[in-house]
């Protein structure tokens, strides 16, 4: 699942590394339609499921609106506005209360570097990496471990 997802580079990357599909969200109509465009001449179609959702709104919400995966998500990224990056927390604790990520899924969070990062319940971390003013978190759902 690629949350904020604009171009939707980060699942085209990963379905041609061999994910079987990609959910991308995003809320700009323009967006959905140039990653429809853009499934369509990756001959990607079959494999990518646009949803037009504001992920700004109340996570709950936001979160029933979106497709689910049968054994849950097991790859999610979010690079939300980096103006919005505290809405991303709810939003991830909002998909765990759900039930929509498969026990040891990664997220990958991209946020502002000077922005320190904390995992929401239920979502432990596993390294974080600084590229200039681009902070990557790594983290993976673990539902036995709690806060950490």
């Amino acid at each position: 699942m690629d949350l904020f997802a604009g171009t939707g580079a980060f699942s085209f990357e990963a379905l041609s590394r061999g994910a079987s599909e990609a959910v991308v969200v995003d809320c700009d109509p323009r967006a959905i339609r140039q990653l429809i465009q853009s499934a369509k001449e990756l001959e990607l179609s079959a494999q990518i499921l646009t949803s037009r959702v504001n992920l700004l709104g109340e996570p709950a919400g936001a979160i029933r609106k979106l497709p689910e995966a049968d054994a849950g998500f097991s790859l999610v990224f979010a690079d939300a506005p980096y103006s919005e990056i505290d809405s991303v927390p709810p939003l991830l604790d909002a998909l765990v209360a759900a039930g929509r990520l498969a026990p040891g899924a990664w997220v990958v969070i991209e946020h502002p570097a000077t922005h320190e990062w904390r995992w929401p319940n239920q979502l432990a971390s596993d390294a974080d990496y600084r590229y200039g003013q681009t902070g990557i978190s790594l983290g993976v759902y673990a539902p036995e471990k709690g806060r950490q």
